[in-house]
């Protein structure tokens, strides 16, 4: 069973409320929501905060799980996707502000994983995006992580990914300001 991540659970001080921001007529954080979805992935989780659950929490397939303490950063929503994955085989995540992700990439990393790499990366133009897919190798080590230690980038730089390109520029997209959404916007990729 691989089960997906999607970490929603962060403050967006330089843009609050922006994983509820419309992008062609569908929230930020739905378009990878619908992403995990229409993926080959068995279970989705949505580690949010008390601020974005109920704006989710009427939404079908998904299972959402709340971060008390979202001022820990991204590592802790990280810790606790996994924590609740435990019985996984692997697990994909990514952040919700990554709206151009395609079920397609959540494929590719899970055929990668299929094929015996248990870590597995995207990258688009040898720049590495998200998601990310960890095998159950590694969830120990994730649970013992620290921000102290530069979180996920320590594990990727002590184990280096097996990195599978990407045709998808949208994997290297993230939504961090208002500038950002105006920016993908005028792409006109929808």
């Amino acid at each position: 069973m691989i089960n997906g991540i999607i970490l929603a659970a962060g403050l967006s001080r330089r843009f609050p409320g922006k994983l509820m921001k419309e992008l062609w007529g569908k929230p930020i954080l739905h378009r990878v929501i619908d992403a995990f979805l229409g993926s080959q992935l068995e279970r989705v989780i949505v580690v949010t905060n008390k601020i974005y659950f109920p704006l989710i929490k009427e939404l079908s397939g998904i299972e959402i799980l709340i971060n008390e303490q979202p001022e820990k950063g991204m590592l802790e929503s990280v810790k606790l996707g996994i924590s609740r994955s435990i019985d996984a085989d692997a697990v994909v995540l990514t952040p919700g502000d990554y709206p151009l992700i395609s079920s397609k990439d959540i494929d590719l990393l899970i055929k990668n994983y299929i094929d015996g790499h248990n870590l597995v990366a995207l990258a688009y133009q040898d720049r590495i995006g998200h998601p990310l897919l960890i095998g159950r190798a590694f969830f120990d080590e994730v649970l013992g992580l620290s921000d102290d230690d530069g979180g996920l980038k320590h594990l990727l730089r002590l184990h280096k990914p097996f990195i599978v390109e990407s045709s998808n520029p949208g994997i290297l997209i993230d939504i961090d300001t208002e500038d950002d959404l105006a920016r993908v916007l005028k792409m006109n990729i929808n």
